[in-house]
């Protein structure tokens, strides 16, 4: 499966070796790498495992917090965001996951200037470094812990502002997936996608949203794949499952689903574009 990556949150209570071992053996050559552990070990030396499995790199995750919501100054954070494009290029991957952070009672346009602050200081080392940054599609109104954004259209606005290659979206279909008017912008939204994360999303009886696979959930999530591939998007499909449908004694499961729902998905995504050329 040369286009599925598996990100770290998705096997979070697996060493990176143990990640290593288990993705190479089903013949996954890619995953999504966590801060967090990488700063429990060495990062030379996880970046060496990483290379002597010939094992990419998706995405690392995360940088960000820049409004103060996240325990460190403004300063602090465009810091840490700079230590993290340095991290990113040492273990060979092309995408840092920023998140802004919550508004942490900011005005709105004091959090944007902040936000706005943070990326001019940081981009111009990223392109020093070959690394994109990603800003995650999320509003406010999901996901307040995590984005000033009151709307998607905020950060798609954002992105064409700067218009670099060094700066784009990452799309993760358990947040947007539900968003039809998303789904018809997809050839316009193409060239600024840095990453696209998969699963499906379901909702409990408490009216709480949890991640799970994909065709288990509510996410028309084959429509998505065919009007990605069809906007020549080429690259990962990187793969967070995490929550309580993923328990750790699951993981190997997890991992057995994910090659096969991705190949369904792949086959019948091909099938949809012969019958559509008939």
């Amino acid at each position: 499966m040369s286009r599925l990556a598996i990100s770290e949150f998705s096997t979070y209570r697996w060493s990176l070796e143990q990640e290593i071992q288990e993705l190479s053996r089903r013949g996954i050559h890619e995953i999504g790498i966590w801060r967090t552990k990488l700063t429990d070990g060495d990062i030379d030396s996880a970046a060496d495992a990483l290379y002597s499995a010939d094992m990419k790199v998706s995405s690392l995750s995360w940088a960000g917090g820049f409004t103060g919501s996240c325990g460190m100054t403004h300063d602090e954070a465009v810091e840490d965001g700079i230590s993290a494009i340095r991290t990113a290029a040492r273990i060979g991957t092309q995408c840092l996951i920023v998140h802004p952070g919550s508004s942490k009672g900011h005005t709105r346009n004091h959090a944007a200037r902040l936000l706005r602050l943070a990326i001019d200081r940081m981009l111009p080392v990223a392109m020093d470094f070959g690394v994109s940054l990603g800003i995650e599609l999320m509003c406010r109104r999901q996901s307040p812990a995590w984005t000033i954004f009151e709307s998607i259209e905020q950060p798609i606005s954002l992105v064409k502002q700067y218009s670099v290659n060094n700066l784009g979206l990452i799309l993760d279909l358990y947040h947007v997936g539900h968003q039809p008017h998303l789904l018809q912008r997809i050839r316009e939204l193409c060239p600024h996608l840095a990453l696209v994360q998969v699963s499906d999303r379901t909702l409990c009886e408490q009216g709480h949203t949890h991640r799970c696979h994909i065709g288990d959930g509510t996410i028309p999530v084959q429509s998505w794949y065919d009007a990605i591939e069809e906007a020549g998007y080429q690259g990962p499909y990187e793969f967070e499952l995490h929550g309580p449908n993923f328990r750790p004694t699951r993981y190997r499961k997890m991992l057995d689903d994910s090659i096969s729902r991705l190949q369904q998905l792949h086959q019948q995504s091909l099938l949809n574009r012969s019958l559509s050329a008939s």
